[in-house]
């Protein structure tokens, strides 16, 4: 058997298919894993075949940058499609070219693997979707957020003439702004609990929730937490929309004087440009988020998916601080369902406000409580084991 995964180059898109893709080696599945060539060092140890793809992204760097310098909800909900159509544009040849001589029997990809869905299409093979958050039906929709944008938005009229360009090219489905958010696969292998979804007893059999992902990492190294048994809070914004300096300050004067250790992910945020650093604060660009997490005590997130089921993996409570709507209600779901507390307007954020989260998630026992018992909920669902599983039997029946 023979599967094609396509993903985006991005570490939030990679890192949830890995623990898969490395089950599915392990039962004589031949994987072809197509995404940039900057990933190959993370791919390749899972066994699978890896394929470079050229990124747009990479060489249009004007638009990244105006995707760093406005983070508004608008903002956002413009470029992103306009970014991930013009990036499935730079795949897709490269992705035929080799799958045309090399007929997989599925391919598999998220939502931003758009090119995955194209050459399902073209190649008439089914189209499996891994959802590493929320999933859409008839209830819910993820792409209402992203349509919220003006209809005369430069972004948002590019990316329809760039979808229909695509069908008309490849005889592909119209990849739209619905058709990427909501658009459902033949299976649908969704990373995370079902308690955790809105609506979730709207979703049918087709709908496959396996928990999230946990699997080997190495390509940043491992890390130790000091060993003075004081608690650890571990800070991360993610790896996209993180260009928010002006956090670092609020999160240094919140922990200066708790006695606590801290570790701090900054992303794209260079450390040199940080002042004033607490003694017990750590720093780091890119680092190993799992080997950190395993040994935090509380979570201060952006509450993207990826990093919000690997806490509740390892039972930490999270303090959310959403950067976009998506997030936001993941946000709202970690308060309602007490796992932890949200700050749904990062402006409104003092230090003071910050360091009461903090010592709330610290002191009062209910939290932890909830997170170690959302997490073993989260262990019994299988994980990579199960989507390998849930992949194999729709394809052998």
């Amino acid at each position: 058997m023979h599967i094609a995964v396509v993903s985006l180059g991005a570490f939030g898109h990679i890192n949830p298919t890995l623990s898969v893709v490395t089950e599915l080696v392990r039962r004589g599945v031949r994987v072809t894993y197509f995404t940039t060539e900057n990933f190959r060092s993370i791919v390749e140890p899972t066994g699978a075949d890896f394929v470079p793809v050229k990124s747009w992204m990479e060489g249009n760097d004007k638009h990244n940058e105006d995707k760093k310098d406005d983070q508004t909800e608008e903002n956002v909900a413009a470029v992103v499609p306009f970014l991930f159509l013009n990036e499935a544009g730079s795949y897709i040849d490269d992705i035929l070219a080799s799958l045309e001589k090399d007929k997989p029997d599925a391919i598999m990809h998220d939502f931003a693997g758009i090119a995955g869905t194209m050459a399902a299409d073209v190649l008439k093979v089914p189209n499996i979707m891994i959802y590493t958050s929320y999933p859409s039906n008839e209830s819910y929709s993820v792409a209402e957020s992203f349509e919220s944008t003006p209809a005369d938005h430069p972004l948002r009229i590019a990316a329809a003439q760039i979808a229909q360009s695509y069908a008309e090219k490849y005889g592909c489905r119209n990849m739209t702004v619905k058709e990427i958010f909501d658009g459902q696969g033949d299976l649908n292998l969704v990373m995370m609990q079902k308690r955790l979804v809105p609506n979730n007893e709207s979703f049918g059999d087709d709908f496959v929730f396996t928990g999230v992902q946990i699997g080997k990492r190495t390509a940043f190294g491992s890390w130790k937490a000091p060993n003075n048994g004081k608690p650890l809070l571990y800070s991360s914004l993610g790896t996209a929309f993180n260009n928010w300096p002006e956090y670092y300050p609020i999160l240094f004067d919140a922990v200066r004087d708790l006695d606590i250790n801290v570790f701090a992910a900054l992303g794209s945020i260079d450390p040199a440009s940080l002042k004033d650093i607490p003694a017990n604060v750590e720093v780091g660009q890119m680092v190993p988020q799992l080997d950190i997490l395993s040994q935090a005590s509380v979570f201060i997130t952006h509450a993207g998916m990826g990093g919000t089921g690997e806490a509740i993996y390892y039972g930490v409570p999270m303090i959310a601080i959403p950067q976009m709507e998506e997030q936001a209600i993941t946000a709202r779901q970690i308060e309602k369902l007490g796992l932890g507390c949200a700050f749904l307007d990062k402006n409104a954020i003092t230090s003071e406000s910050l360091k009461a989260a903090i010592v709330k998630l610290l002191t009062q026992p209910s939290y932890k409580a909830t997170a170690a018992e959302f997490s073993a909920d989260m262990k019994s669902l299988g994980g990579a084991k199960a989507s390998a599983e849930a992949l194999l039997h729709f394809l052998k029946h």
